[in-house]
């Protein structure tokens, strides 16, 4: 019964991870975003860290997020002065986006 009651080492590890991931949201302003918003924000971070660029294509083949909701979503994050977003030169009907932070 004893070890029931006593946290984890998972549990513990847990906690500290998600009270870690809620600094990085309060760091980034992103606590007042819905999930799906988040996540958007996540996919743009890691694009642009592990390819070193991120277009609203990319965002939208990796979150399986519909156009207009990642449009409305990055819209959104402009307007906040979370993300920039830049007109391709390469490509003129692409945009690329740019963290703001």
């Amino acid at each position: 019964m004893y070890d029931f009651m006593m946290p984890s080492n998972y549990s513990k590890n847990l906690t500290s991870i998600l009270e870690m991931l809620w600094n990085i949201e309060k760091d980034l302003n992103l606590v007042s975003y819905n999930e799906t918003e988040k996540k958007i924000y996540y996919i743009i971070a890691w694009k642009l860290s592990n390819c070193g660029t991120c277009n609203i294509s990319d965002v939208i083949d990796s979150s399986g997020f519909s156009r207009s909701t990642v449009y409305k979503t990055i819209k959104k994050f402009e307007l906040a002065d979370l993300v920039l977003v830049k007109q391709s030169e390469g490509d003129k009907r692409e945009f690329n986006l740019i963290l703001a932070n």
